[in-house]
């Protein structure tokens, strides 16, 4: 059952799992930490405490269906943390989640023992903006058709040697688009104006920026431009569509405790 913090007049619902060093689990737009970390939670909670909130517009989070800000969603995040006692802890983001870590790394330098940012980005340019502004339309106009788009762009081409038929791949698009946080479009158009470059020179934390070598929606320059903008960053490369959690998790897993358990 979820745990609620109160951040301003945000429910902001989360969940606890396991034992040790604080780990901050943040999923990305349209996600949920039930669909998004389920893999990476059992894996790590025998040796971590890991918190996963909800953030506006996600699972059972509930607001008044503004439009969304970056730094309040870091606050959502952040004060579930803290009502946990969890003064430092590691952070790992992705998509989104990846933007909201890194800004709470620069915010809270003294709090984040390690950030992990997963298919991040610096900025969104024209094409970025552009792409979740469609995200905008096909989520309210269609989500089964939203749904197929994404996962027409979300994997890699070899995610469909797992599949026969076209069947098989549109039962999937109907099955995902059921998945799909209620709060998506507004998630969207969060991302479409997304800058987190004047925050990047505050991070102090040992950074790992996470790369997808066939991403069509976070093309890979620019994970390659954030990790280069951040002093000392490691970068790793995972041939996988940006969907990772789904296409590449156990390799995801690998990474991410690796770089965790070195840092802990």
């Amino acid at each position: 059952m979820d745990k609620i913090v109160r951040v301003g007049n945000v429910d902001v619902a989360y969940a606890v799992e396991g034992n040790g060093t604080g780990l901050l689990l943040i999923h990305g737009t349209g996600g949920m930490y039930e669909n998004t970390w389920g893999d990476m939670i059992k894996s790590l909670s025998g040796h971590y405490r890991i918190v996963s909130p909800n953030y506006s517009g996600s699972g059972n989070t509930m607001d008044n269906g503004e439009k969304l800000q970056l730094d309040d969603l870091v606050e959502q995040n952040m004060q579930a943390m803290l009502q946990e006692g969890i003064g430092q802890f590691h952070v790992v983001g992705y998509s989104l989640g990846a933007e909201i870590a890194a800004a709470l790394a620069a915010k809270y330098p003294e709090r984040v023992k390690s950030a992990t940012l997963i298919a991040g980005w610096v900025e969104s340019n024209l094409a970025s903006a552009f792409q979740f502004e469609l995200w905008q339309k096909l989520f309210r106009t269609d989500r089964v058709l939203f749904a197929q788009f994404l996962i027409h762009t979300g994997f890699s081409s070899d995610f469909y040697n797992h599949f026969n038929s076209l069947e098989e791949l549109n039962q999937m698009a109907h099955q995902f688009a059921g998945t799909l946080a209620e709060g998506t479009d507004r998630q969207s158009e969060l991302d479409s104006r997304i800058t987190i470059r004047p925050l990047l020179s505050s991070i102090v934390a040992p950074v790992l920026v996470i790369g997808l070598t066939y991403d069509q929606m976070v093309p890979i320059e620019h994970a390659r431009e954030l990790a280069s903008l951040i002093k000392g960053a490691q970068y790793r490369e995972i041939a996988s569509g940006h969907l990772v959690p789904w296409e590449k998790s156990e390799t995801l897993i690998d990474e991410v405790t690796r770089f965790v358990n070195v840092n802990s």
